[in-house]
């Protein structure tokens, strides 16, 4: 399967970033809650506990990492809730781990986003969350956390259902 490339996930960073107008960003909400309802709102109760700066970025990074799958694999499925809910689930475990991450599990996840996933998306997320100084506001590390967690299992699903439609899909 094809990797999203750096300049997909740029182009998309650049595109939802430059929104400027309100009505103009509740077009790009709307556009994931019908593409991706069940996904979308799993994320968004996810991170409803959050501050607001935290829940602000949260979204638009929804909104970019969306949009990148979008650029790169036209026709994505809608997971559904009962799939969303379960992937989570079974994935729980792996998400504890990240509860302490470091240098070293996000190596970990880089080298196998290099064999399996998508290492410019995943770059982005480490990138946005954990080494972006101008983050403002400053998140706690908790939030910074959650946020990982959520978008990588967000991303996780886009993944899989892009994996759905890859058509040069061999498995060993």
């Amino acid at each position: 399967m094809e990797k999203i490339p750096f300049q997909t996930v740029q182009n998309s960073i650049d595109k939802i970033c430059s929104i400027t107008e309100e009505s103009d960003l509740e077009k790009a909400s709307q556009h994931l809650f019908e593409v991706q309802p069940d996904l979308a709102g799993f994320f968004m109760e996810f991170i409803e506990d959050m501050s607001e700066g935290a829940q602000d970025l949260g979204f638009m990074m929804a909104l970019i990492l969306n949009k990148s799958f979008e650029e790169q694999y036209q026709n994505l499925r809608k997971m559904n809730e009962e799939e969303v809910v379960e992937r989570f689930e079974k994935n729980e475990a792996e998400f504890e781990k990240y509860l302490q991450i470091n240098d070293d599990v996000i190596a970990d996840l880089q080298e196998k986003s290099m064999k399996e996933g998508q290492p410019e998306i995943l770059n982005y997320i480490i990138e946005e969350l954990f080494m972006s100084p101008e983050l403002e506001p400053a998140l706690e590390a908790n939030e910074q956390v959650h946020l990982f967690i959520i978008c990588k299992f967000f991303v996780d699903c886009l993944h899989e259902l892009a994996n759905e439609t890859a058509p040069e899909l061999v498995r060993h």
